[in-house]
């Protein structure tokens, strides 16, 4: 996404460009707009490949027990559900951006703790059912710690999307939203195929090693997400932010879906 230009003396109209904007082509874009979808869109790649069937497939291999897979999927919408309620009071109370930041701060003990269990479970894997009970007590942990960091960073981050997007102009915003997602979701698996057939028998297999590998790949993308987050900002959301006055069109206007207008948020 391109950067406004330093104003130039010569150059007027220029001056009159919004800070909460980015500019390039003739049109703008809410800056939080933009960080929304480029989270996103990472977020969606990370989530396709490693957090749903690799995942699965790696704790069955690892444990062999389908009861113990089921428990540590759960974790992640229970922690999820446990700190919903805390974190929407507090990003009422506090802001919409700061507490998004805070779950995208978030990501990197996520990464850490989830590239620690796999790697450890790879290399030790359970030979008796206290060593499974003990990784399963690590799986849950990570898992747990995911349903927090999606608590604290999604749902303030959607909420303040929301507050970023004219009132006239959501559906075209969330429609974008839904395209992106969807998009990394089918990108994600072609190229969880390509890290898989780069480890040959071993990866059409799906033993341990290709499946933590393909693990990392998919943290790398959450790393990605972590920028988005913490690029969002309360005073970005439209409530602060006056029309564009230098005759460029918003985002929105143009199918791209998100641009400035009236609304609702709050200040940092």
């Amino acid at each position: 996404m391109c950067r406004p230009r330093a104003p130039l003396l010569d150059e007027p109209q220029l001056q009159t460009r919004h800070p909460s904007r980015f500019y390039c082509f003739g049109r703008s874009i809410n800056r939080n707009v933009a960080w929304t979808w480029a989270a996103v869109l990472a977020q969606g790649l990370a989530d396709s490949i490693w957090a749903g069937t690799v995942l699965v497939k790696f704790l069955n291999e690892l444990l062999g027990n389908n009861a113990y897979v089921g428990y540590i999927e759960a974790a992640s919408g229970a922690a999820n559900l446990i700190v919903a309620l805390p974190v929407g009071a507090c990003a009422d109370r506090l802001g919409k951006g700061r507490v998004a930041r805070w779950g995208g701060a978030l990501i990197p003990f996520g990464v850490a703790l989830t590239a620690y269990a796999a790697s450890y479970g790879t290399s030790h894997p359970p030979t008796d059912s206290g060593g499974r009970l003990s990784l399963l007590l690590l799986f849950v942990a990570v898992q747990c710690l995911w349903g927090v960091v999606s608590a604290v960073g999604n749902g303030p981050a959607q909420a303040l999307y929301a507050d970023s997007v004219a009132t006239g102009e959501r559906s075209h915003a969330y429609t974008a939203l839904f395209v992106i997602y969807l998009l990394a979701s089918v990108v994600g698996p072609a190229l969880t195929i390509v890290l898989f057939e780069s480890h040959g028998e071993a990866g059409r297999t799906w033993s341990l090693t290709p499946l933590r590998n393909v693990i990392f790949a998919g943290l790398g993308f959450e790393l990605v997400a972590m920028g988005g987050y913490l690029m969002l900002r309360d005073k970005h959301a439209v409530g602060d932010e006056e029309p564009p006055t230098d005759g460029t069109r918003p985002a929105s206007d143009a199918e791209a879906g998100g641009g400035g207008g009236s609304g609702g948020g709050s200040g940092e």
